[in-house]
């Protein structure tokens, strides 16, 4: 019997758009704060998003040799190594929250329009979590955009790698959300777009899995969705005593 239900958050809860709202916005905005409070010559701005570039294949890539980008702080720090300048603490410390916190203010959109309404949903039927990677914006900051989306209340735990210090697709991030939902993997379902971080991911810990593809791409896995109104009527056809 399914007791509990994780989700992931970026593509499957909520997504970037291409204009003002996506990441590569924000990096801007973040590399245009970081010349300003370091006083840079103009130089520096190619530097600065030539690091998120890297920064990017680096999530993609999750890898010891990566870790550095596993925490904003070592993300900057990694960074101003790379630019080979002295930092003054409050400079670092204006930076950091600027860095963190950009996305309160360049929020994303939800992937499908009635999001709250299907996790309002969920959440009366069984226990819920959130698992998510993250990257320049942490657990902490998450959360205050999730309480901006008005969704934070559909969830009991939140899972965040920064947070754990262990990221999508180790199992052990899914057998903390277990462990902290008080259910067996047998017991819960993970839903989310990625196929080796969460459908993959989530089946090595021992977790049922759906994967969430909308459109019309085709998909790796299955059981699969096309939009999350789907999700209770595929958890009764496919895992269903």
């Amino acid at each position: 019997m399914i007791k509990a239900v994780s989700l992931d958050l970026w593509e499957t809860l909520i997504k970037d758009g291409l204009e003002k709202d996506s990441e590569r916005e924000r990096d801007a905005l973040r590399t245009e704060f970081i010349v300003k409070t370091l006083n840079l010559d103009q130089p520096y701005t190619q530097k600065i998003l030539s690091f998120f570039d890297e920064l990017v294949t680096a999530f993609k890539n999750p890898s010891e040799e990566n870790g550095w980008s596993l925490l904003p702080e070592t993300q900057i720090d990694y960074l101003i190594n790379k630019l080979g300048v002295e930092v003054k603490k409050e400079d670092f410390d204006k930076i950091l929250k600027f860095y963190t916190e950009c996305i309160l203010d360049y929020p994303p959109s939800f992937t499908e329009e009635d999001v709250s309404h299907t996790l309002a949903k969920l959440k009366k039927k069984y226990k819920t979590a959130l698992i998510s990677n993250t990257g320049r914006t942490p657990g902490k900051s998450l959360l205050k955009l999730l309480n901006k989306l008005k969704i934070k209340k559909y969830f009991d735990f939140f899972a965040f790698s920064d947070e754990l210090l262990m990221r999508k697709p180790d199992p052990r991030i899914f057998e903390v959300v277990c462990s902290k939902l008080n259910v067996s993997p047998e017991e819960t379902v993970h839903i989310g777009d990625s196929y080796n971080m969460d459908f993959l991911g989530a089946k090595s810990a021992g977790l049922n899995t759906i994967l969430y593809v909308p459109g019309t791409e085709k998909p790796q896995g299955t059981p699969y969705i096309r939009t999350l109104k789907e999700i209770e009527e595929v958890i009764e056809k496919e895992y269903a005593d």
